[in-house]
């Protein structure tokens, strides 16, 4: 009975301590980066099969079925109300501490330690650590949240009191389905197929390799046979190419690789800082993109550790390893140039939570920590004060688009986007002259990534100036190399030629042909048959009644019925001559 109430009690108290510290996210608004995007699609897209969430077609980078269908919960359920897309994160990390918290009392019940003292704060401090803030708070970052807790319930199956071929199947099946809300969860693969020989060496006598490889090879078909399908999936979902499997062989072991000095400089780097931000979390930061070339020597020490935990193979030690595992996958993003930031404490979610268990047993285990108690009490008081303080003062700066932006580019002074998203937040708080003058300022050199969204930022600029020409000039010349963002230019080029129309600058027929080019050439792109319905349009403005017409059929072919512009081609389609 006692056993019952304290673990209720810790329970209520994981509880309290996550809702109590990420209670203001609620009425965050908005992250400026991505999420937008991600709103206005959910907002106008009409409906949605299961079929195409899975089997999308075409060619993509990611592949996260299960993270579009909780976005489409929001939709459907909570009507895209901000907060209850905040309340759904927060929902979210607290279901992972809990999990942390089941897989601690396996583990304590698996190393007969009889103190509930580690299984709680294992959680405890998974709940309130700083580098899981931004992985929270923000919307778009949910893909985290959501693949850690198919990657913790895998490990908790795995960690039963049973080792079955059923336990392995379901352990397997969870982590197939982590890998369907972000394709990094399968870099648990390795720490999931070596659990059974630290298992079989922890406090019960130490078994020989080949005799646990033996026993468990049922484990390791199995989990290997769910990588394979995962693939499988992909391969099916992208009938015309998989660019993000494409991305990682090309940048990483291909063509387009820096070179293997450089790229193991960036890999030790990486996983240098990463060590160091688990244990010292502290400045947070939305735009890393810089680190020291120091943090390599933390990168080389890494390297001995892992030896030595394979060596001693503890469960402390393989808590470790999955945090290593899972967070290798972090280190391959500076070489992939595809995200924000090279660099990201959401990153680290998943691996901190196994860092966190397997510091939290090992502690455990040293007889100096009960021969000081009250040190070690106090000690763990403070640290739990500074870490509830850096998430509450972070949840905060998070409830302001212009605080956190100011926040980024004090710390990264030169990180381009991070001072283009703080001009976008100057100009909604209505400080319009000074979004404009930092615009203005921005040196964009094209040879940095995602230079081209500062120079649509500079044509803005130029827009507010009524300086249209230098617009278009800056937007055409960016559209020779648009990289990943060709849509948004061609849609602010419409948009400036739309602007000169309605100011009585140009008439509508002076920029047909060349709209026309654009509106094809954003449904190459999308495949979207709005682009199509816009097309008709222009072309019936300027008497091309026969390319109007056979843009508007194909948009009633291709479009689905409950689309609001399918009525409105059906419409023009009845008065146009065949």
């Amino acid at each position: 009975m006692d056993t019952l109430l304290k673990t209720r009690t810790n329970i209520l108290l994981l509880v309290i301590t996550v809702l109590g510290v990420y209670y203001p996210a609620i009425f965050s608004p908005l992250n400026s980066v991505d999420d937008p995007g991600l709103y206005h699609y959910l907002l106008n897209i009409d409906e949605f099969s299961i079929r195409d969430l899975f089997i999308p077609g075409g060619s993509g980078t990611y592949y996260r079925p299960l993270l579009a269908a909780s976005f489409f919960v929001d939709k459907y359920v909570w009507g895209l109300q901000e907060s209850f897309m905040h309340l759904q994160n927060i929902f979210l990390h607290l279901c992972n501490t809990l999990l942390v918290f089941a897989i601690a009392r396996r583990a304590s019940s698996l190393m007969e330690v009889r103190s509930p003292v580690p299984s709680f704060l294992a959680p405890f401090f998974f709940a309130i650590h700083p580098i899981n803030t931004e992985a929270v708070i923000w919307i778009s970052a949910r893909t985290d949240l959501l693949a850690g807790f198919f990657v913790l319930l895998s490990a908790w199956l795995m960690l039963g009191t049973t080792f079955s071929r059923m336990t392995s199947v379901l352990a397997a099946f969870s982590l197939l389905l982590a890998c369907l809300a972000k394709e990094t969860a399968i870099f648990f693969l390795p720490a999931a197929l070596i659990l059974p020989f630290f298992i079989c060496s922890s406090d019960r006598g130490r078994k020989s390799l080949l005799s646990t490889m033996s026993k468990n090879f049922p484990h390791f078909i199995i989990f290997t046979t769910a990588a394979l399908g995962y693939f499988v999936l992909r391969s099916l979902a992208f009938s015309k190419g998989d660019s993000g499997v494409g991305r990682v062989i090309t940048h990483v072991a291909g063509a387009q690789t820096p070179g293997l000095l450089i790229s193991l400089r960036l890999v030790l780097k990486a996983a240098g800082f990463y060590v160091k931000k688990l244990f010292v979390p502290f400045p947070l930061n939305f735009g890393i993109i810089h680190v020291s070339d120091l943090y390599m020597f933390l990168g080389i020490g890494l390297l001995v550790v892992i030896i030595l935990l394979l060596k001693y193979r503890t469960l402390p030690a393989y808590f470790i390893i999955c945090a290593i595992s899972v967070g290798t996958s972090a280190l391959m993003i500076p070489l992939l140039r595809l995200t924000w930031t090279p660099l990201a404490e959401r990153y680290m979610y998943i691996p901190s939570a196994f860092f966190l268990l397997g510091i939290t047993f090992a502690a455990n285990r040293w007889d100096v920590l009960l021969r000081y108690r009250k040190v070690t009490v106090m000690s763990v008081a403070s640290l739990a004060a500074i870490c509830i303080f850096g998430t509450a003062q972070r949840t905060i700066v998070w409830q302001d688009n212009l605080a956190l932006f100011r926040d980024t580019i004090q710390k990264s002074p030169d990180f381009l986007p991070a001072q283009n998203q703080y001009a976008r937040a100057l100009y909604v708080s209505g400080r319009q002259d000074e979004a404009v003058s930092l615009l203005e300022s921005l040196k964009v050199p094209a040879d940095i990534q995602n230079f081209q969204v500062g120079m649509v930022s500079k044509a803005a600029a130029r827009v507010h100036a009524s300086d249209f020409t230098g617009a278009r000039e800056i937007l055409q010349e960016t559209l020779k190399n648009p990289g990943k963002y060709e849509v948004l230019i061609i849609q602010r080029l419409l948009k400036l030629n739309e602007m000169q129309v309605r100011k009585g600058m140009a008439s509508r027929g002076d920029f047909y042909t060349e709209n026309t080019v654009y509106l094809s050439r954003l449904y190459e792109i999308t495949g979207d048959p709005f682009y199509l319905y816009r097309l008709g349009q222009i072309h019936l403005f300027n008497g091309d009644l026969g390319n109007a017409r056979g843009a508007f059929c194909r948009v009633v072919a291709l479009t689905p019925e409950k689309m609001y512009y399918r009525a409105a081609a059906e419409k023009l389609l009845k008065k146009l001559p065949e």
